[in-house]
């Protein structure tokens, strides 16, 4: 299965999970403004679009060891799988102003999201784009 999210975008995220400095934050920043994400959702009505802003749609979100409510991000159909593996989810296209929306909106006590989780995930939080 093909990735969602663009090569350069990976790059940035992969160079910053092996190192933290200010170069690859930068870069990364940058990347993610126009990154596309695969967002779980359960779909509630059948005949609902592809809409995050859409009634019809009920967004998955876990908790952390702290009770700490996080959205999820992933960047290809391999990843969204290994997440899915028998649970009702489908999957809707997302962006880094759809998570604003999410996080403002749907679920103000969320932290933030989780991008690839179970694999080289890394957490975006709350306060870096809100």
């Amino acid at each position: 299965m093909s990735n969602v999210s663009s090569e350069s975008f990976l790059k940035a995220m992969q160079n910053l999970l092996k190192e933290k400095s200010d170069e690859n934050y930068e870069a990364f920043e940058k990347e993610i403004e126009n990154a596309k994400f695969l967002s779980p959702v359960v779909i509630v009505n059948k005949n609902a679009t592809n809409d995050l802003q859409n009634s019809d749609v009920s967004f998955v979100n876990i908790e952390d060891s702290e009770n700490n409510k996080l959205f999820l991000a992933f960047t290809d159909w391999d990843k969204f799988n290994k997440f899915k593996k028998e649970n009702p989810f489908t999957a809707i296209d997302a962006t880094l102003k759809d998570f604003h929306y999410m996080l403002t909106e749907v679920d103000k006590e969320a932290k933030g999201f989780v991008i690839n989780i179970g694999d080289d995930a890394l957490f975006i939080p709350k306060e870096t784009f809100v």
